[in-house]
C-alpha cells in the first residue's frame, strides 16, 4: 500500500508507451519549471522515479558537466526512456532506491510525483540518504490539489491543441496522486521524522509541493 492507501502502481509495456506518448508531453512546462530550479550544474545527480526520463534529458543537455543517473524500478519505463538521443552524462537504470547499493555517490537527488508511489517510504528515504554525500540534498516534488487552477494550469500542457481536461478531473486527479497541506504535516512529515532525514522544508513550487530534505554529518 502506497502513501495515498492505494494499491501497489505497475508499469508495464503498455501503461509506459502510453505514459511516454500523453503522460508525458502534458507534464513537459512542469519539467521545464524543475529543471531551471534544481541549484545542480556539475557533480552527479540522481532521480528517483525517473519515468521515461524527460526532465532527466533537460537537465543533462543543460548542464554537460553534471552526470544524471535515472533510476527507476519500472524495466518497460527505463524500455521507453532509452528510446531518446543517449547523452554522455546520462544513464538510465532499472532498479529501486533500495537495492541500487549506492554509498556517498551523489551531491544532489530529486524525486518528481514519484514518492506517492512509494510503499515502504521509510526505508526508500533511508537509502537515499545512504546515496547522498554529507550535506547532499535530496528534493521531493508533489501535487498539491489544492493549488489554483491557474497553477495548476501553467504546469501542463494541453491534450490535444487547446483542448484540456475539465478541473473537476484534474482535482480528483491530483487528490489521488498528490498531498493536501492537512496530509503534508500528517502524512509527510511523520514519515520523514522516521528516515535518516528526520526534518525537511515545505514550500510551493507552481502547483507543486517542494519538500527539501539535507543529509546532515
Amino acid at each position: 500500500m502506497n502513501l495515498k492507501g492505494g494499491k501497489p502502481e505497475r508499469f508495464g509495456s503498455v501503461t509506459s508507451f502510453l505514459y511516454r506518448r500523453w503522460g508525458q508531453p502534458s507534464l513537459e512546462p512542469l519539467h521545464r519549471r524543475i529543471a531551471s530550479e534544481i541549484p545542480a550544474a556539475d557533480g552527479r545527480l540522481l532521480d528517483v522515479g525517473c519515468g521515461p526520463g524527460q526532465l532527466d534529458r533537460l537537465l543533462a543537455q543543460a548542464h554537460p558537466q553534471l552526470t544524471v543517473v535515472a533510476l527507476d524500478g519500472s524495466p518497460a519505463m527505463v524500455r521507453q526512456a532509452m528510446r531518446g538521443v543517449q547523452m554522455p552524462n546520462l544513464q538510465f537504470r532499472h532498479g529501486t532506491i533500495e537495492e541500487a547499493g549506492f554509498r556517498e555517490e551523489f551531491g544532489f537527488a530529486l524525486s518528481v510525483l514519484s514518492f506517492h508511489h512509494w510503499e515502504e517510504p521509510v526505508e526508500g528515504l533511508d537509502a537515499v540518504a545512504r546515496a547522498l554525500k554529507v550535506n547532499g540534498r535530496f528534493w521531493i516534488y508533489e501535487a498539491d490539489p489544492e493549488a489554483s487552477i491557474e497553477e495548476i494550469r501553467r504546469d501542463e500542457a494541453p491534450l490535444w491543441g487547446w483542448l484540456r481536461l475539465p478541473e473537476k478531473l484534474v482535482r480528483r486527479g491530483l487528490s489521488g496522486h498528490g498531498f493536501t497541506l492537512d496530509e503534508v504535516d500528517r502524512v509527510l512529515r511523520p514519515i520523514i521524522a522516521r528516515s535518516a532525514f528526520r526534518i525537511c522544508d515545505v514550500e510551493h513550487s507552481g502547483s507543486m509541493w517542494q519538500i527539501s530534505l539535507t543529509k546532515t554529518p
